[in-house]
């Protein structure tokens, strides 16, 4: 299978037809757009060529591929026709004599594998800006200098390289359930007889089958992006991929993979067999569960190289650096914020006061239990 894309061209520089300015990539209007005339055209949502790939031969075939050496390279602009270098991996370039946006898909050449499907942003900056803006002022345990931060200013449109795996899976599973039932028992407390319920477990020995076929397991590939923090603004709706179209990236940061497809298959390993355990857990049943073993065999094993958008801020505050996202295509939020541990104490110590006030009054016959 040849995985090298032969129809993605070394520049793209789209030119209005109007008025030959550079066109772009609209989150605000969903369409190619010039921002000089206002030129619009719709993107193209066809979806034929984002098609399951074999993993086996993927895996195989990549260990034998060797790109160019990593470097800077020459850059042709497309609409000026200036020659200037660039970092080879350097995905979006702006011309520094025409102004003009392109974007350099040679340096997805130095990748064996290529994207096959794209989601467009949907969220455009203005509201990301928004979508910030009231998150950071969200929350009374926070510091109230927060509400000044003006962290808009680093807030970056990116597409981040994605994998998607797909399995399916025989799993056998065996263990015990417990359920509770609750015995009543006479028992002596300071001295005196009492009857006390005592909870017992009954063990109960069951095993199963469980077969399930796992769709589009995400896993981000890039470089500065943890797993961790992309689950955080999943879901993203991959049934409006559409075929790679580097337009759709003119005027907008990208990322070429640094996690290769054997490498994000492990963490999609991971992802299917702790799902696998939860649904054998749930069939095993009971109140409790002990020695639960669960024995997998996956078959079919396929993936997909994508990119999807990301709005990315970081900021500082009091010398400690903090992290927001902001999923492109859903407006989803996840982000990190310092607490005040002034509010924090004032609230505990407000606490306290009522506590010392109720026992006061107690003590003083003006409350009575």
């Amino acid at each position: 299978m040849e995985y090298q894309s032969s129809y993605l061209e070394n520049t793209i520089s789209p030119d209005c037809p109007s008025c030959g300015s550079n066109l772009a990539y609209s989150a605000e209007h969903k369409k190619i757009s010039c921002d000089y005339c206002g030129y619009q055209e719709e993107i193209d949502h066809s979806n034929d060529k984002i098609v399951e790939q074999s993993l086996k031969e993927a895996v195989h075939s990549a260990r034998d591929y060797t790109p160019e050496a990593l470097g800077k390279k020459v850059f042709d602009c497309g609409n000026c026709g200036a020659k200037f270098m660039v970092e080879t991996e350097q995905v979006k370039v702006n011309c520094g004599f025409c102004g003009s946006k392109n974007v350099n898909l040679e340096a997805y050449d130095h990748k064996y594998i290529q994207p096959i499907g794209i989601i467009p942003f949907y969220i455009s900056r203005f509201e990301a800006e928004r979508i910030f803006e009231k998150w950071i002022n969200r929350g009374w345990f926070h510091p109230s200098k927060l509400k000044r931060l003006a962290a808009v200013e680093d807030l970056h449109g990116i597409y981040i390289p994605f994998w998607t795996y797909d399995a399916q899976t025989e799993s056998q599973w065996r263990g015990e359930a417990g359920y509770y039932h609750y015995e009543t028992k006479q028992v002596r407390i300071n001295g005196r007889m009492q009857t006390k319920q005592v909870r017992k477990t009954r063990w109960k020995y069951r095993s199963g089958n469980l077969s399930h076929f796992f769709d589009d397991v995400l896993v981000v590939a890039s470089g500065g992006l943890e797993q961790k923090h992309i689950n955080r603004v999943l879901p993203f709706r991959l049934e409006e991929l559409v075929n790679f179209d580097g337009r759709l990236m003119v005027g907008w940061e990208s990322e070429v993979y640094q996690t290769e497809v054997d490498e994000g298959h492990q963490i999609a390993d991971r992802i299917m067999d702790d799902k696998i355990r939860n649904m054998c857990s749930a069939q095993l049943g009971g109140d409790t569960q002990r020695n639960l073993s669960v024995e997998s065999h996956k078959s079919g094993q396929t993936f997909k190289h994508i990119v999807l958008p990301l709005w990315i801020c970081s900021y500082m505050y009091n010398n400690k650096v903090y992290h927001f996202t902001i999923n492109g295509q859903t407006g989803k939020v996840n982000g990190q914020k310092p607490l005040s541990w002034v509010k924090i104490a004032f609230l505990i110590s407000l606490f306290f006061l009522f506590l010392f006030g109720v026992w006061y009054l107690r003590e003083s016959g003006v409350l009575r239990g």
